[in-house]
């Protein structure tokens, strides 16, 4: 695939909700004769004390990530860096941004950082599933991830908006075509910003399989109904009223999404036996 930025639509990124905003790019590739697009997305989230971004985005879209950073944050500074777990999507713009950003800390599982980053091990926090940090008029949670492709991968939860970050998890993928041997979950360009609701018809349990056999090798021998279950049990913790996956568009159908997502899970599992 190869290393573009969508456009101009990313950017100033979009605001999804009161304090949140959906930053970074697309990498674009060429499939059957037309081009797609796959977002590497980063959220960042701004209480009234404190702001936290939610992965870093890829060091393709460095410039891209730090404007639209900078564009979001004002006067503002940023408080914590938060990646889901150390892949280049989502760690890889780390020491930018700690260079840009001399007060903030890096949060979350962070037991590989001190190695790769060594002159920045005094700025790593560990949080664990289950903690959180105050940003003044809301709290970030960390959560477990129920659908991960590392040990070390955490969700979060914006508790002022009511957002959960999954990461690699719910990464739907449309009716597009995709690249010959690519498992990304693929859009045109022109749907780079757009909410699940706004995109041209859902994915169907087919299309979601497809990705999620492919990107999570895993889940072929795996029944995730009690991961699933575990999931449920969470929102109803913490509600959500929007899902911000790494990879995909931004969910605003929450229950339509996780029974979509369920029963291409369950397809996935069932197909290898055949």
């Amino acid at each position: 695939m190869s290393v573009e930025v969508s456009g101009g639509e990313s950017t100033k990124g979009r605001v999804i909700a009161e304090g949140v905003h959906w930053l970074g790019g697309c990498l674009s590739a060429s499939a059957e004769g037309q081009e797609v697009h796959y977002h590497v997305s980063s959220y960042l989230v701004m209480g009234s004390e404190a702001s936290i971004l939610v992965d870093t985005g890829d060091p393709a879209h460095r410039d891209t990530v730090l404007a639209e950073l900078e564009n979001a944050l004002g006067s503002r500074s940023l408080d914590y860096v938060f990646p889901t777990h150390p892949e280049i999507p989502h760690a890889g713009n780390l020491p930018v941004l700690l260079e840009r950003y001399p007060s903030a800390v890096v949060v979350g599982d962070v037991r590989d950082y001190g190695l790769h980053f060594p002159e920045y091990a005094d700025r790593l926090q560990a949080k664990r599933a289950g903690e959180s940090v105050d940003l003044g008029d809301r709290e970030f949670h960390f959560l477990p991830a129920y659908i991960r492709d590392l040990e070390n991968t955490l969700w979060g939860y914006d508790s002022g908006a009511g957002i959960m970050f999954v990461s690699d998890g719910f990464s739907y993928i449309h009716d597009i075509p995709g690249p010959d041997e690519d498992d990304e979950p693929v859009h045109l360009p022109g749907q780079c910003r757009l909410l699940s609701s706004e995109m041209p018809e859902p994915p169907s349990v087919e299309q979601a399989a497809y990705g999620t056999g492919r990107a999570l090798y895993w889940t072929k021998f795996v029944d995730v109904g009690s991961a699933f279950r575990s999931i449920e049990e969470s929102l109803e913790n913490y509600p959500a009223r929007l899902i911000g996956p790494a990879h995909g568009n931004v969910i605003d159908d929450v229950q339509g999404m996780l029974k979509t997502s369920l029963a291409a899970h369950r397809k996935v599992y069932e197909g290898r036996r055949v």
